[in-house]
């Protein structure tokens, strides 16, 4: 995910202050992975739909194509819809009606 959003969410501090800019330090980064989906995988037993907007700018579809084939690799059952036109919001009419 982008880097702003990972501090903002996975450390609770509210803003990001881009004149300020560091790269994380091994701590943050291990709370960035602990904040990860892929890194609890293995706990996953329900069914799972995965839905991705390709266009999306805030977290890479590679991210949720590799989520997906991890699930289906682990036995889970899963679903992947994938929406070319949308971005991280799957909001456009028709693909809303397909996801919900």
């Amino acid at each position: 995910d982008i880097m702003d959003w990972c501090y903002i969410e996975t450390f609770g501090i509210g803003q990001y202050d881009w004149t300020k800019f560091r790269g994380p330090t091994k701590e943050e980064l291990a709370g960035m992975w602990e904040a990860s989906p892929i890194a609890h995988v293995e706990n996953v037993r329900a069914p799972t739909l995965v839905a991705l907007g390709m266009s999306d700018k805030r977290v890479p579809p590679s991210q949720g194509l590799e989520f997906y084939h991890t699930l289906r690799s682990k036995g889970v059952k899963t679903k992947l819809l994938v929406y070319e036109k949308d971005d991280h919001a799957i909001d456009i009419v028709q693909s809303e009606a397909d996801h919900w």
